[in-house]
Formats: structure tokens, C-alpha cells, sequence
């Protein structure tokens, strides 16, 4: 097939003068125009990868095309004979959309050769866009070329109107793996400020308890949690005793009353004494007994507070309070009370 193109001779003349020489390749013979402002996207550049195939670009001048070929092959030039790349299949393809010029159908797919045609109609000089899905790519590394040839026919007969290559490569894949372990970042201590490296503290002290005035303390812990099904925090331990001496605990949300055998906590801020502070940070809330401001309750196993999933970090405020009545029993009254916190992955 004979082509559009000049062929340059160059010859150094006395006195460095050059000449150039133009020689038109075989007259008379018909002629084909460059596409320009071509390129294909291949979706995926992993070998033997079903994926997408775009191909881009422009015709330069206005002529009638009724089909487009896009043939796969291991060069570029069209006078070598086209070998298929290894592996690469297009049998399968669909076209799947279409810009610019539009109005093409599938007309024909064949191991490495597509061709798409309408009723013939002038270009314009627009982009034009063609995706075929369904395409297998080659199996072997390294570059393979589509040489993309326009008629004016509707069928790939006839002589060229247009003819151009691209050029994509087939590259070895970057494995990335990584893993996001289960998170369960858990701390209780007198005082958190931040986080759980800066927490300190493990007693309160009530001092002297009197029958005319609640005694109150607080603690904090704080909780984090990557789990699905988020986390459960209970409180475990006795009410306050001296021997077998006991301060009654509260099994329903109370109001502190001086006077009475009192032993309970809240998770929320309250005035009645003015003590604790709202929960800061995460989704996660006070569970329904521990909810209630100037409201207190102990029993050991109580869930005191959850989340129904993933939570970022969150500092919870304890709030104790202890009342006596008068003829309590004296002593040294104490309790060790420990937080438990689970998480579901």
C-alpha cells in the first residue's frame, strides 16, 4: 500500500551551501491523511487483564468515513505485517461508548482486529472517542501498538482515508497489602487528660463521711474502638464495707439524700452536689441508669456505657457520691471497683 510521504534527500554542496530535495512517493497513486491528537487509555495495564481500551483522536480534515479498523499487532507500521501480541484477545469486545463522530456499530471483532462502521458521513474536527470493553490485553510485558485506519466505506474495503498507531505497554503490577488490625484502646484512672499515657490515679479518697453532707469523688476512663458492633464498658465490684459493715447501694437511679445509706455513680454532669462532666469525643453514651443527671445507681455487672459501632477516642467522667445515715457503724469503709470493657470484631 503505498503512502503519503516525502522522501528527503539532503546533499552538501561547494561553499556550504545545502540543498534539500523533495521527491513525491509514487505519483498517482491515492493518498491518506495522519489522525492527530491520538492516544489509547487502556483501564487496566496488568497483563492478560480484561479491561477497557479508549482510543482518542481527531480527524484533520474533513472527508467521508463510513468505518474504522483497530488492529492489534506488535509494530507500528502498517508495511510490516501485523502479528498479533501474544495473549491479546478482542474477540469478546463491545463498543461500549462513543464521541464525537458517532453513529458506529460492532461490525466486527476478530482475535486482534476491531472494526466499527455507519452509513459514511463527512468528519468534522472534533475529538472523538471510542471504549470498547471486553478486551483482553497481551500476556507479556513490555509495549504493543493498534494501528487505527478510517474508509470511507462502511465495511474496512476500499482505500485508506486515514492511518495512525498508538503505542501502550503492558507493566508489572505494584502489590500493596496492608492490614488494619482490631482496635481496642481502653484505660481507667483517677485523671485522663488526653490519652491513656497521660492518665493517673487509682483512689479517691471521701474523707470523713457525715450524715449532713454528700460525699462525692470522680474517676474517668476512656475508650476507642475499630469494632463493628462497637463496645460495652461495665462496672464490677462491692459496695462500700468496713468488715461486715455495709453502705447500701443504689439499684435504681436515686437523688442523693443526706441522711440515707447511699452508695452510687453517674456518667453525666450534675448539681445536686455539683460534680462530673458530659462524655467528650467518640459515639459512644451512658447507658439509661447512668444517663441521668442528680440521679445515681450502683450494681456490680452494670453495663455504664456503649456503643452500637466503630468509635473514635472518648473520655468518660465517673461521678460517685456516698451518703450515711445516722448510727452508721464506724470504720475504714472501702471498695475496689473495675471497669471492663468489650469489644465485638
Amino acid at each position: 500500500m503505498l503512502k503519503k510521504s516525502l522522501l528527503k534527500y539532503i546533499q552538501l554542496l561547494p561553499a556550504g551551501v545545502l540543498a534539500l530535495t523533495f521527491l513525491l512517493n509514487s505519483p498517482g497513486a491515492y493518498a491518506f491523511s495522519d489522525l492527530i491528537g491520538r492516544s489509547i487509555t487502556i483501564g487496566s495495564s496488568v497483563a492478560s487483564a480484561n479491561t477497557t481500551h479508549t482510543f482518542s483522536f481527531i480527524f484533520p480534515v474533513s472527508e467521508g468515513v463510513g468505518s474504522i479498523s483497530f488492529e492489534y499487532c506488535t509494530d507500528p507500521i502498517d508495511t510490516i505485517p501485523c502479528v498479533n501480541p501474544a495473549g491479546s484477545d478482542v474477540s469478546g469486545a463491545a463498543l461500549a461508548n462513543q464521541s464525537g463522530e458517532t453513529g458506529f456499530a460492532l461490525i466486527s471483532a476478530g482475535s486482534n482486529q476491531l472494526v466499527i462502521g455507519r452509513t459514511p458521513a463527512n468528519v468534522g474536527g472534533q475529538a472523538n472517542s471510542y471504549e470498547f470493553t471486553n478486551v483482553v490485553n497481551p500476556s507479556g510485558l513490555g509495549p504493543f501498538f493498534v494501528r487505527i485506519s478510517a474508509y470511507g466505506t462502511s465495511d474496512a474495503s476500499g482505500p485508506l482515508s486515514y492511518f495512525s498507531s498508538v503505542a501502550a505497554s503492558i507493566n508489572q503490577g505494584i502489590n500493596i497489602n496492608t492490614e488494619v488490625p482490631d482496635i481496642l484502646y481502653f484505660c481507667a484512672a483517677v485523671i485522663i487528660p488526653e490519652n491513656c499515657g497521660d492518665a493517673s490515679g487509682d483512689f479517691i479518697e471521701f474523707g470523713i463521711l457525715r450524715t449532713t453532707a454528700t460525699s462525692y469523688g470522680t474517676s474517668q476512663f476512656l475508650v476507642g474502638s475499630n469494632a463493628v458492633t462497637g463496645y460495652t464498658v461495665s462496672v464490677n465490684g462491692p459496695t462500700m464495707t468496713s468488715g461486715s459493715n455495709i453502705i447500701t447501694n443504689l439499684t435504681t437511679p436515686t437523688p442523693s439524700q443526706t441522711g440515707n445509706p447511699q452508695f452510687g455513680l453517674n456518667l453525666v454532669a450534675n448539681t445536686a452536689p455539683t460534680v462530673g462532666a458530659l462524655t467528650t469525643g467518640g459515639s459512644g453514651a451512658p447507658t439509661a441508669n447512668y444517663s441521668l443527671a442528680n440521679k445515681y445507681a450502683y450494681n456490680d455487672g452494670d453495663v455504664v456505657a456503649e456503643a452500637s459501632g466503630r468509635s473514635t477516642i472518648e473520655i468518660y467522667t465517673v461521678s460517685y457520691i456516698v451518703n450515711v445515715p445516722v448510727g452508721q457503724p464506724s470504720g475504714i469503709y472501702n471498695t475496689t471497683i473495675t471497669y471492663v470493657c468489650t469489644a465485638s470484631f
